[in-house]
């Protein structure tokens, strides 16, 4: 799909590079240790480490020779969510993720945010399309599911509303549906009055 943004710019002859998820040497994961995010300390490191990698990669787009970055899920779903399900403290991560919002806004951001109605079947989609263990996720029945629908539904909470505060164009997909061939138009549109 982020490949998808990539093409349609370079179509447009706007230069872009793409950083998705998995990619090795992701330049806004910390790779090389794992926090417990419910300690204070730790957490208190997580986002002095985080920010300041946020901040390195920030001025190196503003040097960077192409137009638009596309940063797939990292922010909200990598960083956000998962601290929110380590059992960081919520108003410290709410503090941290608008930290992340202020470290980021010299490069003037948008944001295509998919918001799942019902992460339980969002959650059983995925596994259809990647199997049910891959990276951290082990699926072995459906009580499985129902709990990670019941974590993600908190989560995805907390997200939307650090979404919908943050002062910035962004287009919300609210997916119950799986109506992609839609939202591909919707998305679409969205990116070309964002970069036209």
């Amino acid at each position: 799909m982020h490949a998808w943004f990539s093409d349609l710019l370079n179509e447009w002859g706007i230069a872009n590079r793409c950083i998705l998820e998995q990619q090795p040497n992701h330049p806004l994961f910390l790779l090389d240790r794992t926090f417990n995010k419910a300690d204070e300390r730790e957490a208190d490191e997580f986002i002095s480490l985080l920010q300041a990698k946020y901040r390195t990669f920030v001025q190196e787009q503003l040097l960077a020779s192409h137009d638009v970055t596309i940063i797939e899920s990292v922010m909200f779903q990598d960083t956000i969510n998962t601290s929110f399900h380590g059992g960081m403290n919520k108003d410290k991560l709410r503090g941290f993720a608008h930290s992340l919002q202020d470290i980021l806004s010299p490069l003037h951001p948008s944001l295509i945010y998919y918001y799942q109605i019902d992460p339980e079947a969002q959650w059983r989609f995925i596994c259809s399309v990647r199997g049910m263990e891959w990276g951290p996720v082990s699926f072995k029945t459906d009580e499985d599911f129902r709990e990670a629908g019941l974590l993600w539904r908190g989560s995805q909470a907390f997200v939307r509303g650090l979404v919908d505060d943050w002062d910035i164009p962004k287009l919300v997909i609210e997916n119950a549906d799986y109506l992609w061939a839609e939202y591909w138009q919707r998305i679409e549109q969205f990116v070309r009055a964002q970069v036209r």
